[in-house]
């Protein structure tokens, strides 16, 4: 062999692949991966260095002992690995590191021979499962069995990993090689079975996995054939539900032993002995249940099966364990547990061809016995919901007939509670509830019959006395609201529900009389209000037999169906309502023409007013909405898209009113607008009065919050002007460059800006909790809404559509004032967006040009107001805008409208933009929101050539804010992105823009060349961000803009940038700008001095600034140390005070204030580093004095004395040294 410098090479170790042995131990598995590909890599190719292949074996088999599960996979797998790869590695190498490396020790503790254990297992595995098990001997195979049992043996978690690789074994043997190994298993295997665990179960039935058909030589062995016996399944159970460890649950033989249960002839009785487990609450024994039951669910071939799951035991300590989780204690690991069952449960019942009668069982297990009605309750989930959603129409009606067998008490109830023979009254109404909403199933969806033996059963329990069921008088009133909620019925036609609720009302019909009025209602009513009965019943048999029952017909017959049953609810309501729908219905009846069409009548009401019939008819609609009653609110919104036809202005209104904020309280019949505050004794005339008074102070407080607005925005204004000033902005007319400020400076700005924003925000609904009616209002005016909705989708007149809009917005401004109108500003943007969105119209008439104007005006002159409301309704006032507009439009292009009143009307409605667009340049107090402009020119309006002329004058226009160039520019820019738009008029748009596209190009060019000039002020960024953009979109232009001077601006634009040095953003632009003009984008950067200069000096000032105040801190610094030094000084001589040292205390009291007198006068460097030595020099004197006195301490008190005299005079001694060396 080659020597080299008398080394032998062979002994030389790769230290570098031996330091991947480190990623075998890391967290991380990909590391892991890859640290043991890199060892295979180098043990693959070197195949002769078998000192170092030893070297790594015996860091693999030392590793598989370690205390922690991630290096043992690491190891694990890296032997595995090896072996494969290797040849040249024998079993009797491998045993021999193992006895030398993991070997039992008696000065071990436990936990760590149990580690080593475990090493010798997965050693032996690692064999099992590589290529060196096929090339060992009988002989060798059984002693590496032995090895793994004698190794399993010393700790249980050891027996699953133990039994596993013997499984691996079993698939790997053949017969006569398995037949001499079972010995060495007899004793684990035929031990009894109450002595077995779960390890010992899951080999016996792997050893039964390898021979199904046991043979004679295993019968000696294997003693248990079947497990799931007769006799042997209460062992099996108990081996089951006793586990020693939550984890336990993870041990596969749960799956085996469930899979071979889920088939066997004996489920029955396996899962009576299981819930005989669950008799005493515990929550592991729940868990491994929960755990069975979901495998049995998964794995169950007969779907019959499923209800005897769902175990007495079970479902109560289920049900229990949910009530006993309160507030944090959640138990996350049971709840998905149950979840899973849920999920199983609902898997196996979901198919089509599941009988109806499981469901129905498997419902009544959870509702009835052993469950309660409100198991979703409790458990929180829908699993009663969903396997009642999947039944089919046999399915349902089942289910309903075992519902009324609870409410009639024929059912047989066997629950946890012990209601004895009789459910409870709480029990009977859930049943009522869960039939009603079975009458909403899809499957039923057409048996109208059915839903109407099912109303008639609840309404005589509700309603009648003589009734079969007894009920008491309690149960009945709930039955009755039960009743009038299940008439909510959800059908495809209106029809269908004339149908049901007319058979209902006759059958009511057929059981009263005038005398048996008493005793045959529950809650009896007049004589008054029995004839109006009988006169809704007779013009209801009217309506009937009329052969076309469709439009008004079809309103009237179901309101008066309704109102007829609401007679025995609310008896005072319905007769009300009758009354005027007696007189509503009497004159449509006569000024109908024919029998498909109505004709608007007046009728005089008890006032003698003519008011419209549909007047009264939304009044009454308006107060069923403010009851609170869901049937009545439904009743309404099915029946108004009928009549959504014959609505008027009037009408309109009448909806719209409600939602007046300055309407407090539009629930109320009367206008009372008195004070709480007055008494009830005061005269009617005194009330008059007041209400006269206060409806004037109401226009005063609506001038005065129009002047407080005012003032707010002054207030706000000159407190801006006052933060501006005070930092250095002098005069108005000075703009602020964000970007040319300091760090310091705009810190300082942005403090000052936001404590003047605070001080002026208005209170945003930071008031008291809402009160029940404040509350009652804000869902009414919600439910007024709807209706508005329903009417918009409509195909509406456009005069009512534009006087809907301005109440709506005047809503929303009060609700954004108020946080407690949350739902209610949802819905006004809902239906403001819809309105804006609508495109036909029944018709135009009633609009001109002066009311679309004056409503333009009305929307604009909303900027006026208040700053911070107008903002945040900003866009809603832009789509209302942008509707008007095309208001306009749509009234231009009509042929019925006028010549003049077209020409009139765009004349009008641009010069209108126009004018507010010059005040929200040239004003400060102009809050007309940006996006109302920036939402106009993205649409396809002819106007917008006038706009952007206008916009295009102001961007070089040297009295308008450069901020307001920036959105102008944005302005400009949305026009010219309008492609839609510019593609439809593309020559028109050319000339009438070439003017201004040459005024432009010329301004532009001469911008960036003064900008090139000395001292001259550079615009902020994002200005000439927005100004190449615009260049871009420009050159870029569908239009084809010829007339612009492209050469002479890319020039310009060149030379400037080579002064100055911008943003990312900003160069952005600019290389897309260079991009379009066909330039390079690379200019040579020549900085020329500017208005910038002043920051600069700022920003230097700042620099200056910020290292004084470093050097501040620093001193502050020295200064806490020397402060702490101090104090540990004087800590280390408390010691010294008890000594009567009196001459030496003057003297070093003298020494001081000597010391601070001089440091007060002389401030020099050299005296500072000099008194910094001597209180150095004192330091260690001190720190001698205080390490002598800790070593004295152990001596007698004689010696400690003459030391304490000597320390003294040490330091007498070092005082005065310090005194002569200052002298």
């Amino acid at each position: 062999m080659e020597e080299t410098n008398g080394e032998n090479q062979s002994k030389k170790f790769n230290r570098t692949v031996f330091d991947h042995f480190e990623h075998l131990i890391s967290a991380n598995e990909k590391n892991r991966i890859k640290g043991s590909l890199n060892i295979l890599k180098h043990f693959n190719t070197v195949q002769e260095k078998d000192i170092e292949v030893n070297h790594a074996l015996t860091r693999i088999i030392r590793g598989l002992g370690s205390s922690t599960n991630i290096p043992r996979t690491g190891f694990y797998t890296i032997l595995v690995a090896l072996l494969n790869f290797r040849n040249d590695i024998s079993l009797s190498q491998i045993f021999d590191l193992m006895e030398k490396h993991l070997h039992k020790a008696g000065s071990n503790a436990k936990s760590e021979n149990a580690d080593i254990l475990t090493g010798q297992i997965l050693a032996c595995g690692a064999i099992v499962r590589s290529n060196l098990w096929s090339k060992t001997t009988h002989e060798e195979k059984l002693k590496i069995v032995e090895c793994i049992l004698t190794a399993s043996k010393e700790r249980t978690y050891q027996g699953l990993l133990a039994f596993e690789f013997i499984t691996n074994i079993f698939e790997k043997v053949e017969d006569k090689d398995f037949y001499a190994l079972c010995p060495l298993l007899k004793d684990e295997v035929s031990k009894p079975l109450e002595n077995y665990t779960l390890d010992s179960l899951y080999l016996l039935n792997n050893m039964k996995k390898k021979y199904p058909q046991l043979p004679k030589k295993l019968k000696s062995v294997i003693v248990y054939p079947e497990v799931l016996s007769e006799e042997n399944i209460g062992k099996l159970c108990r081996i089951l539900m006793i586990i020693p460890k939550l984890s336990s649950l993870q041990h596969p033989v749960y799956d085996i032993i469930s899979i071979e249960a889920a088939t066997s002839s004996n489920l029955n009785h396996f899962l009576e002995e299981l819930d005989w487990y669950l008799d005493i609450p515990n929550r592991n024994k729940l868990l491994v249940a929960t755990k069975i039951y979901t495998i049995l669910l998964e794995k169950l071939e007969d779907v019959s099966v499923v209800p005897n799951i769902l175990t007495k035991n079970f479902v109560h300590q289920m049900l229990n364990h949910f009530k006993t989780l309160k507030g944090k204690d959640q138990d996350v690991e049971f709840k998905q547990s149950i979840n899973k069952f849920f999920e199983q449960l609902l898997e196996k019942l979901k198919p089509e061809d599941v009988n109806s009668k499981i469901k129905i069982a498997v419902l009544k297990k959870l509702l009835f016995s052993p469950g309660t009605f409100i198991f979703e309750k409790i458990t929180h989930s829908k699993v009663v919901q969903n396997i009642t959603w999947s039944l089919n129409v046999d399915g349902v009606k089942k289910l309903v007939a075992v519902y009324r067998g609870v409410i009639e008490g024929s059912e047989i109830v066997a629950s946890q509670y012990g209601h004895g023979d009789y459910w409870l009254n709480n029990d009977k109404l859930y049943a009522a509830h869960l039939l009603i909403k079975l009458l909403n199933h899809k499957a039923v969806r057409e048996e109208n019959d059915w839903k109407t033996e099912q109303l008639i059963f609840l309404m005589e329990l509700g309603l009648l006395k003589d009734t079969q069921v007894r009920i008491g008088s309690e149960l009945s009133a709930s039955l009755k609201t039960a009743f009038f909620g299940a008439l909510n019925l959800k059908l495809a036609k209106l029809e269908q529900l004339h149908t049901i609720l007319l058979s209902v009302v006759l059958h009511l019909n057929s059981k009263l009389t005038p005398e048996n009025l008493e005793t045959a209602l529950r809650s009896t009513i007049t004589i008054e209000q029995y004839e109006i009965w009988e006169k809704t019943i007779s013009i209801i048999t009217k309506i009937e037999k009329k052969k076309k029952k469709g439009g008004l017909r079809s309103v009237f017959l179901t309101l008066f169906l309704h109102l007829a049953l609401l007679l025995f609810n609310d008896a005072k309501l319905a007769v009300d309502s009758l009354n005027e729908l007696f007189v509503c219905y009497e004159k449509t009846k006569k000024s109908r023409k024919n029998s498909e069409a109505m004709d608007e009548t007046a009728v005089e009401d008890a006032s003698g007013e003519d008011v419209m019939w549909i007047e009264v008819v939304t009044d009454l609609f308006l107060n069923f909405l403010s009851q609170n009653s869901h049937l009545l609110r439904n009743i309404v919104n099915l029946v108004f898209p009928y009549l959504c036809e014959n609505m008027t202005t009037s009408t309109i209104q009448q909806l719209v009113s409600v939602l007046d904020p300055e309407n407090e309280n539009p629930l109320s019949k009367g206008n009372n607008h008195s004070d709480e505050d007055d008494s009830d004794e005061e005269s009617e005339s005194e009330k008059e009065d007041e209400s006269d008074d206060s409806n004037n102070e109401e226009d005063d407080d609506d001038d005065d919050n129009d002047m407080e607005d005012e003032s707010a925005n002054d207030k706000l204004r000159m407190a801006l002007q006052k933060v501006l000033t005070s930092n250095g902005y002098q005069s108005d007319e000075e703009s602020i460059d964000i970007d040319q400020m300091s760090d310091t400076e705009g810190e300082k700005l942005d403090k000052a800006l936001a404590d003047a924003f605070k001080q002026f925000r208005p209170n945003h609904g930071k008031r008291k909790k809402q009160n029940e009616d404040q509350r009652a209002l804000t869902h009414f005016r919600v439910r007024v809404l709807d209706l508005i909705e329903i009417y918009l989708d409509s195909n509406p007149s456009m005069i009512i559509t534009l006087e809907i809009m301005l109440p709506l917005l005047k809503t929303v401004e009060f609700s954004v004032r108020d946080e407690h109108q949350a739902p209610l500003l949802h819905r006004l943007k809902s239906c403001l967006k819809k309105l804006s969105n609508l495109k036909k119209f029944e018709n135009t008439d009633g609009v001109d040009d002066a009311v679309l104007c004056d409503l333009l005006k009305s929307l604009l002159d909303k900027g006026t107001k208040n700053t911070w409301i107008v903002q945040d309704m900003r866009e809603q006032i832009s789509h209302c805008c942008i509707f008007t507009i095309k208001c306009s439009d749509l009234l231009s292009n009509a042929e019925a409208t006028p010549k003049k009143v077209k020409k009139r009307l765009k004349n009008s409605i641009v010069e209108l933009i126009r004018n507010e667009l010059d005040t929200y340049f040239n004003k400060r107090e102009c809050a007309t929101p940006f996006l109302v402009f920036k939402n106009l020119l993205k649409i396809s309006w002819d106007g917008n050539l006038t706009l952007v002329t206008t916009i295009l004058k102001y961007l070089f226009d040297a009295n308008v804010k450069v901020f307001k160039k920036s959105q102008g520019l944005e302005l400009v820019l949305s026009f010219y992105t309008n492609q839609r738009y510019l593609r439809s008029n593309t020559e028109k748009i050319r000339e009438a823009l070439n003017e201004s596209h040459e005024e432009f190009s010329n301004n532009a060019i001469t911008l960036f060349k003064s900008l090139c000039e000395t001292e001259r002020k550079v615009p902020s960024e994002k200005f000439l961000c927005n100004m190449f953009k615009l260049l871009v979109a420009l050159k870029t232009s569908v239009l084809n803009i010829e007339c612009m001077k492209w050469p002479a601006i890319a020039e310009s634009v060149r030379e400037f940038m080579s002064t100055v040095t911008l943003s990312k953003e900003a160069k952005t632009a600019f290389n897309k700008l260079c991009a379009c003009l066909n330039v390079s984008n690379i200019v040579r950067h020549n900085p020329v001095v500017t208005s910038s200069t002043n920051n600069d000096e700022k920003a230097t000032k700042g620099a200056k600034e910020k290292k004084k105040n470093k050097k501040t801190k620093n001193k502050e610094k020295l200064k806490l140390k020397k402060e702490a030094k101090e104090l540990r000084l004087q800590s280390l001589s408390e010691g010294f005070k008890s000594l009567d040292f009196a001459v030496a205390d003057d003297e070093v009291t003298m020494e001081t204030n000597e010391e601070s007198e001089e440091d007060s006068n002389n401030k020099s460097k050299k005296q500072k580093k000099r008194k910094s030595s001597e209180n150095s020099v004192e330091g260690e004197k001190f720190n001698d004095v205080n390490t002598t006195k800790k070593s004295k301490k152990k001596r007698k008190n004689s010696e400690n004395a003459e030391s304490g005299t000597a320390i003294v005079n040490g330091v007498i001694e070092s005082h005065n040294k310090k005194k002569k060396h200052k002298t």
